[in-house]
Formats: structure tokens, C-alpha cells, sequence
């Protein structure tokens, strides 16, 4: 590796950048590196946008502000980009000239525009549904990263990974998560992506004047139109043969996911609100369950 690295991570609160990014510090700070390893986030809400920052060097490290130039960039969940939550600029932005992009995706080339950007791609969710049975991405991308930076050799990593993952997690997921790592280091890929770098967009902001007075609410909040599952990779099916209209799953849905007819009888799941966190599931009666997790198609970008 080159002697000093700044990564920058854009991810989604649960899939679990700061667990990666904490790993990687420790791991590397215990055989002689400096480090750092920090996030940045807002609302504490399962979903919400995260950015999570790694300083590695060969010596102390003494600047506790935000990188500005970033070496790699990685991307846990590429529907932050589709769905507008960051925009391409953000992603790429500090990216030292021919940096390095990691993203969570198997596309063989992207649509966006990525410049002088060296593209990695790496399907780490379908990866993790695989080896740990929940799109929890981030130790795939972890050994992706650790083998594009040449960081360490696939196997001594791995050895401390499980130290430190067996501190927090039971043995069935430790093991689970060290397949995850393996097929991470050993399936990434580069991708290609456009040379065109993303067109600025500059928003035209009002005047004080045609600023709403402060503390005016003009109309409530609604849960009903905030989708709390579009971009979640997993989603809930309904099986109507089996379901036996008992309603036992709609008051433990968490995000009003469950849809009735006007009788109360179920009719189905809104895959935009649910999220797969599967109490519905564990709910249902029947034998076999009405509702089943399913995977969803990838956000493409």
C-alpha cells in the first residue's frame, strides 16, 4: 500500500460502514499502523444516509478534520445514488486524480459519469444474503477493499476479522462473515465506467423576501408518503393461497407496509414502505407462512 490513504465511505445506517471501518482500523493499528476511523451522520434512523471516514499512515497522524482528498471512494448502497440522496458529485468529490471507486454492484459498467476514476465493482449484498442471510454488505465490500489497496494477504486478515467480529457477533455469524470476506477479496472485479464527469447543478435559492416567516407550517407530515423500503434489496411476499385474513401482521409492521381492502381482508405488501425486518413473518400462523423475504432486484447506476 502507498503511505498514507484516505477512504471515504457512503453507506446506510444497518449495513454496517462503521463496523468495516472500525475493523480496518483496529486490525491495521494493531500491526504498526496509525490510524483513524470516524463517522458522520445525522438522524440515528435505520436507512438514513452515513458517511464514515479511514485515515491509514506510517506515522502520527495529527489532522482530525474530514479528508478532503480521498483516495477511494466506496459505495455500499448504490440506490443513494439512483434515488438522488447524494449526487454523483458528492460521491466523486476529493477524489485524487486516477482514485479509486468501489462500489456494492455486479454491474459490468456503469451509467454515471465517474472522470479519471479507476471503477471496482463487487456484488457484496447478494454476497451477504448468500453467506449470512441478511443484505448486510459490508465485510464483502471490506475484502474488496483490503485486496484493491494490498493491504494485507487474504487469509492473516482474515484471522484478525474473526478476533474482532467474535467480540461482537455469535460463531455461526463470525463464520458467515469470513466466507463473506473470502469471496469479497477473491470476486472483485474492475468495471467500466463513462469518462464524463457529472454536469453541476446549481440550485437557484429565493431571496429574504420570498423566504416563508420562520416556524410557519404550511401542511403536517405523513408517514403514508415516505417510503421507507425503496431502497432496501429485500422486500416481504404474500402468499394469498395460505393466508387466512387473521390480521395478526399488520399491527406489528413497523412502517405501515401491510395493504387491506376496505373489509380489513389483506390484499398485500407495499415493497416501497417494508423493509424486510421480517416481524410480520415471525407473526403469521400459518403453516407454511403466508409471508416470506424475497430478494429484490439491484439499484443500477
Amino acid at each position: 500500500m502507498q503511505k498514507n490513504l484516505s477512504i471515504r465511505w457512503h453507506s446506510r445506517a444497518g449495513q454496517g460502514a462503521i463496523t468495516a471501518s472500525n475493523a480496518l482500523a483496529e486490525i491495521l493499528g494493531n500491526h504498526g499502523k496509525f490510524v483513524q476511523s470516524f463517522p458522520d451522520f445525522g438522524a440515528e434512523k435505520r436507512g438514513a444516509p452515513v458517511v464514515v471516514f479511514n485515515r491509514i499512515a506510517n506515522q502520527i497522524i495529527e489532522d482530525v478534520s474530514h479528508p478532503t482528498k480521498i483516495d477511494i471512494a466506496v459505495l455500499l448502497d448504490p440506490s443513494l445514488v439512483s434515488s438522488c440522496e447524494i449526487t454523483t458529485e458528492k460521491l466523486l468529490e476529493g477524489l485524487e486524480n486516477r482514485g479509486i471507486l468501489l462500489v456494492n454492484s455486479g454491474q459490468k459498467k456503469l451509467k454515471m459519469g465517474v472522470g479519471a476514476a479507476k471503477v471496482f465493482g463487487i456484488a457484496a449484498s447478494e454476497i451477504a444474503v448468500v453467506e449470512i442471510g441478511k443484505d448486510i454488505p459490508n465485510v464483502p465490500i471490506l475484502g474488496a477493499l483490503v485486496r484493491i489497496l494490498e493491504l494485507a494477504k487474504m487469509e492473516s486478515f482474515a484471522t484478525e476479522l474473526k478476533k474482532y467480529l467474535s467480540a461482537h457477533l455469535p460463531p455461526e455469524i463470525v463464520e458467515g462473515n469470513l466466507k463473506a470476506f473470502k469471496r469479497g477479496f477473491e470476486e472483485i472485479g474492475e468495471i467500466e465506467g463513462s469518462k464524463n464527469l457529472p454536469k453541476k447543478n446549481y440550485q437557484n435559492l429565493p431571496n429574504w423576501k420570498e423566504i416563508t416567516k420562520g416556524g410557519t407550517i404550511h401542511k403536517s407530515g405523513s408517514s403514508e408518503k415516505y417510503k421507507t423500503g425503496n431502497w432496501v434489496r429485500q422486500t416481504c411476499e404474500w402468499q394469498k393461497k395460505t393466508c387466512v385474513n387473521c390480521n395478526l401482521c399488520w399491527p406489528v409492521c413497523p412502517h405501515d407496509a401491510i395493504q387491506t381492502d376496505s373489509k380489513g381482508n389483506m390484499i398485500g405488501v407495499d415493497s416501497e414502505k417494508c423493509t424486510a425486518c421480517g416481524l410480520c413473518v415471525v407473526a403469521c400462523p400459518t403453516k407454511p407462512k403466508s409471508l416470506r423475504i424475497i430478494s429484490k432486484k439491484s439499484s443500477e447506476i
